[in-house]
């Protein structure tokens, strides 16, 4: 989009993730308010294997090592070069911008190709690959917390407490079937069961992580902490059937008419190597069983967390052995996460001229260069938004943005602003 692009004026690269690219972002948002203050013009560039950018036919595993960071990164500055070129805009600064993964792609490709992006913003960046991201929960539950109440924690915390106890049962089973609306009976092995737990705890994971986000310019529907734990607090029914009904409420927002809780069909899914079939389900599992892991566990003490221990650290390795093959266990899960951290950085990632936006309760802050992460530079900059999910500054302004979300944008123009004025 060159609407705003002034000759001389600096390129704006938004940097695709594990989906399709969407065009919007190159027409709205925070980044676009600022191409139309600095004159830039604006690129966004879709990430390989995902939307329609195929290098293969068939996302076989033997394609698919040709999937990684690494590689998208690769593809950046060889977009960079050919696009400069043929736009007459080689010279140009570059700023780059992401969001979550590409957030960190943003912050990766300034510290690996310095001599071709100028800056970068890098918003809710998990930059620290983790093998058992117990803090996502931890945080999740602080949130809860916070926009609901403790009291909306422990109700979800006794729902919990009495799934564990019927659900190694046939007859506690057959009750949870029916209350949940199960798409299949739920039976009584460790995969079924982990999967109707992580589920279960997915709902409040899920509208946590985007509370109150601008989101509806993309077409997303979402609901926020407030609403779902009143429902805890004041529905009707005991704390099960509440539990039962955000369930039911959020599956109506995602139009869905039964629980998806058979982990043989979320095998058999991610085993599929079509590309309709997959729909960047099957990449990112890639990515997260051979780069980052980032599994979110319930292996969190029941005080730091309210969805109790169904889904441990064990199960979700053995979905990425059960998808991909025995080598990916958790001795070569664990070798690729410290890979990837040796690579990168991790917390203390090298670089210059890279903001680093982050919400206080997006649970992927815990992956993130905070305010009190000892950087290896004053030219790396955490920007610390108080009251806000993932990625919250990215999105179009709103008159009911919080004041923390307003500085932080302003924050964001002035550091861009000084990076544009930078030799």
């Amino acid at each position: 989009n060159s609407t705003f692009y002034k000759p001389g004026g600096p390129v704006f690269l938004q940097i695709g993730g594990e989906g399709t690219a969407n065009p919007v972002w190159v027409v709205v948002g925070n980044m676009m308010e600022l191409a139309e203050k600095y004159g830039a013009m604006a690129v966004l560039v879709e990430h390989r294997f995902y939307g329609e950018s195929h290098p293969f036919t068939l996302l076989a595993l033997e394609n698919l090592r040709y999937l990684s960071s690494e590689q998208a990164l690769a593809d950046l500055a060889n977009f960079r070069t050919w696009f400069g070129k043929e736009h007459n805009v080689a010279e140009a600064k570059w700023i780059s911008f992401g969001g979550s993964y590409p957030g960190a792609l943003s912050a990766w490709f300034r510290l690996k190709y310095p001599h071709l992006v100028h800056g970068a913003v890098a918003s809710s960046a998990p930059v620290q690959a983790k093998v058992n991201f117990v803090e996502y929960l931890e945080v999740v539950q602080r949130s809860m917390s916070f926009y609901g109440t403790d009291e909306c924690v422990d109700i979800v915390k006794q729902a919990t407490s009495f799934i564990t106890s019927i659900i190694h049962t046939e007859e506690g089973r057959t009750k949870l079937s029916a209350m949940f609306k199960t798409c299949k009976p739920l039976q009584g092995d460790i995969g079924d069961i982990s999967t109707f737990a992580n589920t279960l705890a997915g709902n409040f994971m899920g509208v946590v992580q985007y509370n109150r986000d601008n989101v509806a310019f993309e077409g997303r529907k979402t609901l926020n902490v407030s609403y779902i734990c009143n429902i805890m607090v004041h529905g009707e029914g005991d704390p099960l059937e509440r539990y039962a009904t955000v369930n039911t409420v959020l599956g109506k927002l995602n139009n869905a008419t039964c629980t998806d809780v058979a982990y043989n069909d979320t095998v058999s899914a991610l085993r599929s190597t079509s590309y309709s079939t997959a729909e960047g389900g099957r990449q990112w599992m890639y990515q997260v069983c051979s780069e980052f892991a980032f599994l979110q566990s319930s292996d969190a003490t029941s005080s730091q967390q309210p969805f109790g221990h169904l889904f441990p650290l064990s199960t979700q390795v053995q979905l990425c052995t059960d998808v991909f093959g025995p080598l990916f266990d958790l001795e070569t899960i664990t070798a690729s996460v410290e890979w990837s951290n040796a690579m990168y950085g991790a917390l203390m990632i090298g670089g210059t001229r890279i903001i680093f936006p982050n919400g206080s309760i997006d649970p992927w802050h815990a992956l993130g260069v905070l305010p009190d992460t000892d950087v290896s530079s004053p030219a790396l900059i955490p920007v610390y938004i108080n009251g806000t999910a993932h990625c919250a500054n990215m999105y179009p302004t709103s008159s009911t943005d919080l004041p923390s979300l307003v500085a932080a944008r302003q924050k964001i123009d002035m550091l861009v602003g000084e990076f544009l004025s930078a030799v």
